[in-house]
């Protein structure tokens, strides 16, 4: 007893020491038992796996036609498919319909640019002096790069559909049509000369859909330039406004050193005391344009 009491922190220090033991030996003892547990409960996933993997697949059973199921949805998707086909209607080529050759290739670009001007003219639209709509080369040939006919017939379609777009919009003038160089345009490279017809940028395309670029510049006040946003978005064909750029009019040819300011829309309306007056400058627009069209086996 004597030693208890000289020793007394001793003691309770070591009885506090076998409690700690004791309760880290019953904490290890138990984890170990849930670990056990749970590798037990992950083995029989693994087997219960293992064994669905290598099951033969079958058509289902009384209950589970999976045959059935399978025609099911494979009926949906393509109603899907052909659902979403009406947004990515191609534009109607150019010509439209019979043999594609060289003769009805060279008549049709002749007319297309034809009826452009003239249309131009009947909506007040002001185009550069014999501006060819990015078919200065095509418009003076005769025989054409039989590997460019298609393309060729397509943007012919593609270009005369942006035009008609900006004229129902009543722009004041179309300065720039740029399409996608063809096998037949190649050659231009070499006589030099017909840059402004040309974008950078080249088609793009996977299993399903086809991307083609244009870059139009035209000028117009603020409202025309609403409406050709919204034409191209409310067409059966998908159209994307990749890029738009827009500025005065004025900036413009000063930048170029011109000496004619921009034309100026004014409107005033008079008031019980001052007029209201809205000026409202001319802007030089410039639109990469994306058509986008499904492939006609895509889905």
């Amino acid at each position: 007893m004597s030693w208890a009491k000289r020793n007394l922190y001793f003691l309770i220090s070591g009885i506090l020491a076998v409690g700690l033991l004791i309760a880290a030996g019953w904490y290890c003892y138990s984890e170990s038992q849930t670990n056990n547990a749970k590798w037990e409960e992950l083995n029989s996933d693994y087997s219960t796996l293992a064994t669905i993997a290598n099951e033969p697949v079958g058509a289902g059973n009384e209950t589970v036609d999976n045959i059935q199921a399978a025609r099911d949805e494979t009926k949906q998707v393509r109603e899907r498919i052909a659902s979403a086909r009406k947004y990515f209607t191609p534009v109607p080529t150019i010509p439209s319909s019979g043999r594609l050759d060289d003769r009805s290739l060279a008549f049709a670009v002749r007319e297309t640019i034809a009826q452009l001007r003239t249309s131009a003219a009947q909506h007040n639209v002001t185009l550069p002096l014999d501006f060819a709509f990015s078919f200065s080369l095509q418009q003076g040939k005769a025989v054409y790069d039989p590997k460019s006919w298609a393309q060729l017939s397509k943007q012919l379609g593609e270009v005369k559909f942006i035009c008609d777009t900006l004229y129902a919009a009543r722009v004041s003038s179309l300065d720039g049509v740029q399409r996608e160089r063809t096998d037949d345009d190649l050659s231009l490279a070499q006589v030099g000369g017909g840059q402004p017809d040309y974008v950078d940028s080249i088609a793009v395309t996977n299993a399903n859909l086809v991307i083609t670029p244009y870059q139009v510049t035209f000028r117009c006040f603020t409202p025309e330039l609403g409406g050709v946003l919204s034409s191209f978005a409310n067409q059966s064909h998908t159209i994307i406004v990749k890029t738009l750029s827009i500025q005065p009019e004025d900036m413009v040819n000063n930048a170029e050193g011109g000496m004619m300011p921009g034309l100026e829309r004014t409107t005033v309306a008079p008031r019980s005391g001052l007029p209201v007056v809205i000026d409202e400058k001319k802007l030089k627009v410039t639109i990469l344009l994306d058509f986008v069209k499904m492939l006609p086996g895509a889905g």
